[in-house]
């Protein structure tokens, strides 16, 4: 069952590809108490079209938008049924200057949101006839960037995240894995977030997943709508569908690389970007 954490590894390096204002993914797979992984990630999104409201058109005078992030990830087993998490990292949002947004440098650059969890796992599906199941919470601290462009590389806002988590594998090569859970953020939308994963070990060494992530803000402004302004970006409702595959693969016992590709396939007030990202992990 171990050996199949590889595909568990590819579901959290797409999950890591929503960007800069991405948190740390839940998995009811935790590592071994005195065990944990460490991994590195370069994200890299790209759209021309944006969802002003739930309207999806070019974006301002054809340009693109993109952002850039390195991420640095990791999970430690506490116990047998408890372990903690991490995320942090670097991005650069770009998008030449237009009508949609003030004077303001083509290029952001910043400390992305950090975001630290602790998951308990209720159940282990290895010792009951039923799934893996638990529960996260985590907090956020927002980044050292600025707020109120459509380049931003977040929402500048603290918070805190609780989710739910199941896990089951079918065979010892196929599993699937659900998350679902609430955001309360400080001073912009809350947001409800959902995260399938269904993988398969092809071989002994190549993990390969479909997954499908999707974040709904409760309330918030439109683009271009009543009392929208360029500096409330944060305040809008932003809802963002995403899908697509990622890869495993491990190089030996500790070390693994994992490439992923997803899709913003339907939204609101956010672009719609092919998302790409490539990852090395280290367990130990």
């Amino acid at each position: 069952m171990k050996r199949f954490y590889l595909v568990a590894v590819a579901a959290v390096a797409f999950v890591l590809s929503y960007g800069a204002s991405a948190f740390a993914s839940g998995s009811a797979w935790l590592p071994a108490p005195g065990e944990g992984s460490v991994t590195l990630s370069y994200v890299w999104q790209n759209a021309d079209e944006f969802y002003k409201g739930s309207v999806k058109g070019d974006t301002p005078a054809g340009e693109d938008l993109t952002q850039h992030t390195v991420w640095v990830n990791g999970k430690y087993g506490v116990c047998d049924s408890v372990a903690v998490d991490f995320q942090a990292g670097l991005a650069r949002g770009s998008f030449i200057t237009g009508d949609m947004i003030p004077a303001k440098e083509e290029e952001e650059n910043g400390l992305a949101d950090i975001n630290l969890g602790v998951t308990w796992r209720i159940v282990d599906e290895v010792v009951s006839s039923g799934p893996s199941i638990a529960v996260r919470l985590g907090g956020t601290k927002s980044g050292s960037y600025d707020t109120g462009y459509i380049n931003s590389i977040g929402d500048g806002a603290d918070g805190f995240e609780f989710s739910g988590i199941i896990g089951k594998y079918i065979t010892d090569r196929i599993a699937l894995s659900a998350e679902a859970g609430y955001r309360y953020r400080d001073e912009i939308p809350n947001n409800m977030f959902l995260n399938l994963s269904g993988g398969i070990l092809l071989m002994d060494k190549l993990g390969v997943s479909v997954n499908y992530g999707f974040t709904n803000a409760e309330s918030g402004l439109d683009v271009g709508g009543p009392g929208f302004a360029p500096d409330r970006f944060p305040e809008t409702e932003e809802d963002i569908h995403v899908l697509g595959p990622a890869l495993s693969l491990a190089l030996s016992d500790q070390v693994s690389l994992g490439a992923s590709y997803g899709r913003v396939i339907d939204g609101r007030n956010t672009a719609a970007s092919d998302i790409f990202s490539v990852s090395l992990g280290y367990s130990f």
